[in-house]
């Protein structure tokens, strides 16, 4: 029975591991659009060349 428990315990904390990666890449993701958003703000001339 320990054994089982034991694998529950390491399933559960490996699914704990992926949703805080999910949520970290999800902040990061929104880091890099607010990053570039301000880019843009502080160079406009730029941001107009290059599309």
């Amino acid at each position: 029975m320990e054994t089982l428990d034991q694998k529950i315990d390491a399933m559960s904390e490996e699914l704990k591991q992926q949703e805080l990666k999910q949520a970290h890449d999800k902040w990061q993701v929104r880091v890099d659009e607010l990053q570039q958003i301000r880019a843009g703000e502080r160079q406009p001339e730029e941001e107009e060349v290059e599309e």
